[in-house]
């Protein structure tokens, strides 16, 4: 295959080492790659908007289907900057967590940080249920990719954090399209309603547990140079996600949530 014959896709963890040939992503492939195939394997049994698995190519890379629609990298689109974005991810995700409840990883599991079995009462997360992963044509959403990150862990993490990235429980809105300062309490509350399990309140304290086990991974594994790990400190994502923890405690304190 020439290089011509591959298109380049950009964002996620493998920014441009990921190309489209023929209908089908080529991506990296790690050890973790038969556990995350068998993952989206089942998703497939349950019609769930997962890419599916494709095997491996001639270089060794990992080959999965590729979900029409766009990204929801910045600008957002227009359908997520509305109450109906967070309302279709919460949902989403809620039926996510439903399809994967029944999934049995193999023994040992082997995740992109390393082995891990899960724990009573741990699913299967996604582990970056975020809009840069999610898949939207016109104002539906339509696919969840990059399943590099799943991993054993409590249904509200993953709820948690999608919340955190989709309402955005974040300072900084400027690169993401809004027209003017959106309400978040609405937001993360329309979010909670779809999802039906997690309050606002709940959702919150959680995301403080979700950001404190991301900087203690960045911290091991970027320190002895593994990626994306020290990638994300690199770049900067270590610092900014303290200060956002900064922002959010006092946010969320004059919303009463805290």
């Amino acid at each position: 295959m020439s290089v011509t014959d591959e298109e380049r896709l950009h964002g996620g963890l493998e920014a441009a080492r990921v190309v489209r040939i023929d209908g089908a992503v080529h991506r990296p492939a790690g050890p973790w790659s038969g556990t995350v195939h068998g993952l989206l394997k089942h998703l497939q049994t349950k019609g769930f908007p997962a890419p599916r698995p494709l095997g491996f190519d001639d270089d060794g890379r990992e080959r999965v289907s590729f979900i029409e629609g766009r990204a929801g990298t910045w600008p957002w689109p227009v359908a997520l900057l509305e109450l109906a974005g967070p309302k279709q991810i919460g949902a989403l995700l809620a039926r996510y967590h439903a399809d994967v409840a029944d999934f049995t990883p193999p023994s040992p599991a082997i995740w992109q940080h390393g082995p891990e079995e899960r724990a009573p009462g741990e699913i299967v997360l996604h582990g970056d249920f975020a809009p840069y992963n999610l898949i939207w044509r016109e104002d539906e959403l339509v696919g969840v990719i990059d399943w590099d990150l799943a991993r054993p862990g409590r249904p509200i993490h993953d709820a948690a954090f999608a919340a955190f990235k989709c309402v955005p429980l974040r300072e900084d809105l400027a690169p993401l399209g809004f027209p003017s300062p959106p309400d978040r309490r609405a937001r993360l509350e329309t979010f909670a309603e779809a999802y039906g399990a997690f309050g606002a309140a709940d959702l919150v304290c959680a995301v403080f547990e979700v950001c404190a086990a991301d900087i203690g991974r960045m911290e091991r594994l970027g320190g002895q140079e593994i990626e994306p790990w020290s990638g994300w400190i690199r770049r900067g994502l270590l610092a900014r996600t303290h200060h956002e923890m900064t922002w959010l405690r006092a946010w969320a304190r004059e919303e009463h949530l805290l």
